[in-house]
Order: structure tokens, then C-alpha cells, then sequence
């Protein structure tokens, strides 16, 4: 058996019987996943998985989390709603750049069918906006 490097792994899980156990979470497109880890023998031991548009513990899991489990997870909640908002954030701060290198390519070689697409994108964001701008007007 090759022994396992320790990385202090007790710095980060929680006592379960005189096992450290850790919990991780694995990103999937839809949903967040969380299992219970043991750094020892490296089993895994699931938790259950969270919708990532509702981001809160589903009521049939918190039974099976120590206090301080329910804590991390809500940590996890707020990182990753924070991660969101930057991502969104950049998004905004290079849409500039973005537009200006898609409307090259429109010109320059998009086939006929990349042209409607981008035309199509460009049309529904301008309806967006205008009825956006419409109902703050009207709501004023």
C-alpha cells in the first residue's frame, strides 16, 4: 500500500468517530454534490446534491449534518453566488471587446448562417433592453 502524504487535512474536517472526515464539493452543471471524505483511506461517502438555482440545504439532509457541516455548505452557497457575480461582472466589463470582435467576424467571414445567428442574438438583447427600458419608464 502506498502511504498517503498528510497536508494537515485535519485543519479542515470534522470528527466523526475518531475519523477526520472532510466534505467536498463537486461542481456539476446543474447541481452541487457533496460527499463526506476521509483523508486516511480515501472513501467517499456521499451527502446528497443541491439544485444550483436554489442553493439551500434540502430539508432530508440537514438531519445527517453536524452543525458545522451546514455552516460550510452555506459558505459554499455564498462563494459560489459571489463567483457568479463576478463572472457575470467580467462578462459586462468585455462585452465591449466582444461585440466589436464578433461584428469583425460578421463582416469579415461569418457563413450565412453564422450571420443570423449573430443578427438573432443582437435582435433579441435590443428587445430585451427596449422593453426593459419601457417598463422602467412606465414604473417611474
Amino acid at each position: 500500500m502506498i502511504p498517503r502524504p498528510s497536508f494537515g487535512m485535519s485543519d479542515f474536517g470534522f470528527q466523526y468517530g475518531g475519523t477526520i472526515k472532510m466534505l467536498l464539493f463537486i461542481d456539476e452543471p446543474r447541481n452541487l454534490k457533496i460527499v463526506r471524505h476521509s483523508p486516511d483511506s480515501g472513501s467517499r461517502e456521499p451527502v446528497g446534491k443541491v439544485k444550483k438555482h436554489l442553493l439551500e440545504i434540502p430539508e432530508d439532509m440537514l438531519p445527517q449534518l453536524l452543525e458545522e457541516e451546514a455552516d460550510e455548505i452555506q459558505a459554499a452557497f455564498e462563494l459560489l453566488e459571489q463567483g457568479e457575480a463576478a463572472r457575470i461582472k467580467a462578462a459586462v466589463a468585455g462585452f465591449p471587446a466582444t461585440i466589436r470582435e464578433v461584428l469583425a467576424y460578421y463582416r469579415d467571414q461569418a457563413s450565412p448562417v453564422e450571420q443570423r445567428w449573430i443578427l438573432g442574438a443582437l435582435l433579441e438583447g435590443l428587445r430585451v433592453i427596449r422593453r426593459h427600458d419601457r417598463e422602467q419608464a412606465q414604473a417611474a
